[in-house]
């Protein structure tokens, strides 16, 4: 049993590994020039303005959430996708080809899947979470 998990171990381990030997390398061979403006903390050499403990809008957190339910959705789609032959047939394949019969399973299964998100689209866009202003 932990046999199995040597060559995952090694992978691993040979990728941290690699990782911090890179970054050693990078620290001592790479040029050291520090300067003034090097060593401010903010990004791209600029001022910060404001606090940067600032407020969003709740419309962000509603557009990310939105973005990650539509994007989840894509990849689900990809496993129904990869077993449509599988769950359409009603009986065994033979060579890739179904012989039994064709049920409506596999396609009215993503069709069920689809109209929930679709449904769901239209509430959101229904209440005005996404769209243009």
């Amino acid at each position: 049993m932990t046999s199995d998990y040597i060559a995952a171990t090694l992978a691993i381990l040979a990728g941290v590994g690699m990782a911090l030997l890179l970054t050693m390398v990078a620290q001592h061979v790479g040029p050291h020039r520090p300067t003034k403006a090097k060593q401010i903390p903010y990004e791209a050499g600029s001022d910060v303005i404001g606090s940067p403990r600032a407020r969003f809008s709740v419309k962000f957190y509603q557009v990310a959430i939105m973005f990650l339910v539509f994007d989840i959705e894509a990849a689900f789609l990809y496993p129904w996708a990869v077993n449509y032959r599988k769950l359409s047939c009603l009986g065994p394949l033979q060579d890739g080809v179904c012989t039994a019969g064709v049920s409506f399973f596999g396609l009215g299964g993503v069709m069920v899947f689809m109209a929930v998100l679709v449904v769901a689209l239209a509430y959101v866009w229904r209440k005005r979470a996404i769209g243009w202003e």
